[in-house]
């Protein structure tokens, strides 16, 4: 198998036994018997535990800044939609870092700063998506920027700890989680929806292709 192949194979399956038994519950050694490899291979590749955890957040980065990049050019309702949505997707098929996110940051500096940079820059790109929205009349406000960056921030911390707090009651399934996310999500920004917003929202919930059942997230149903 080829370098980057095992390191795919490696990463792919470290995050589902993560996300099924939790990371601190799996070994390197554990993930190297279910890729089929030996020990010294998988050290081969990363030096430990850790840097397994790192680069999955890496990647998980990589694909924000490659497939996430054209934002701005599409400031609709529709388009806050999918983009509410694929964060939320983003989250359930990397729930263990989600959930664990404190502990495993706390554990690595360099991850925590990677994470605090990409965080802050995110933010803006989405701050900047909102003032779209509200120029072209999808949202009519919040006129005041600081309550509009309240706002985003709000939706992002929802967004981040969603997985923790339904797993309290066991309600941490698929596709429930992103259905009832996105719902709350937008119930955060609905006083400031347009009548011609809360129409097309409307009619995307009356759809049987409710955003359960959108492409974005059929996409995930194989990973469950």
């Amino acid at each position: 198998m080829a370098t980057r192949e095992t390191q795919k194979s490696i990463l792919d399956k470290a995050v589902e036994l993560f996300n099924e038994h939790g990371s601190s519950n799996i070994s390197a050694n554990r993930i190297a018997a279910e890729c089929g490899i030996s020990k010294g291979n998988l050290y081969y590749h990363f030096k430990n535990k850790e840097a397994i955890v790192a680069t999955i957040y890496d990647r998980m980065a990589a694909e924000i800044r490659s497939d996430w990049s054209d934002d701005l050019a599409d400031p609709t309702a529709n388009h806050m939609r999918e983009m509410f949505e694929r964060q939320l997707s983003m989250i359930w098929r990397h729930r263990f870092f989600y959930r664990e996110m404190m502990a495993l940051l706390a554990a690595d500096d360099a991850l925590r700063t990677r994470f605090s940079h990409d965080r802050r820059q995110r933010s803006e790109v989405v701050l900047d998506f909102f003032k779209a929205l509200i120029k072209n009349d999808v949202l009519l406000g919040p006129n005041n920027p600081k309550t509009l960056r309240s706002l985003v921030t709000l939706s992002w911390i929802l967004s981040d700890n969603w997985i923790n707090y339904i797993a309290v009651d066991r309600r941490d399934i698929y596709p429930d989680f992103i259905r009832d996310g996105y719902e709350l999500i937008i119930d955060l920004f609905r006083p400031y929806l347009s009548p011609a917003t809360l129409t097309v929202l409307q009619r995307q919930q009356q759809q049987p292709g409710s955003v359960s059942d959108s492409p974005v997230a059929n996409g995930l149903r194989s990973l469950t």
